[in-house]
């Protein structure tokens, strides 16, 4: 059974030496990270794996590629672009083929990611917003983007998967 994760964190303090958007998104990140731990709470272990569809992915599945998928993005829009291809071919394949879960592990995962948000996003500035990210290496293509664009879409990608996740519970306490 997976228990209770922590609760919200606390808004940033308007005296952050973070950008107003990089503060933001890191408010955005901790309170979607708060509603996908909701969304495990009280479900057995078997519940983490169980696919609603055959097309469908796994709450361990959505967890996991929400982890992977959030970080990439975040450090994007912070000036750290990394090789989308890179990301693909590894993180990205590996949280697709998650096949064992736990929901204390899940939790931790999530856990983690809240903390190195905060570390990610702490680096951001101004600049960063603004610059553009592009990754030539993409098969298929991704539109060059901004940082602030990359923010943005960690934390649209982040909650779509929110959102899924929380069907998807929905779904197995129905059936």
């Amino acid at each position: 059974m997976v228990p209770r994760g922590i609760g919200l964190r606390p808004v940033i303090p308007y005296d952050s030496p973070m950008t107003p958007t990089h503060a933001g998104t890191l408010a955005i990140v901790h309170e979607s990270l708060a509603m996908f731990r909701d969304a495990l709470h009280g479900l057995p272990d078997d519940a983490l794996l169980w696919k609603p569809a055959a097309s469908a992915n796994s709450l361990a599945v959505l967890a996991v590629h929400s982890v992977t998928a959030t970080r990439f993005f975040l450090k994007c829009g912070c000036g750290q672009v990394g090789s989308i291809a890179e990301y693909r071919r590894t993180e990205r394949a590996a949280a697709f083929q998650t096949r064992i879960a736990s929901g204390g592990d899940l939790l931790s995962s999530l856990q983690a990611l809240s903390d190195d948000a905060e570390l990610i996003l702490s680096a951001g500035v101004e600049r960063h917003l603004l610059e553009p990210v592009s990754w030539p290496d993409a098969d298929p293509p991704v539109p060059t983007r901004t940082g602030a664009g990359s923010l943005f879409a960690a934390v649209g990608h982040l909650r779509e998967h929110v959102g899924q996740a929380q069907l998807t519970r929905d779904l197995w306490l129905a059936r």
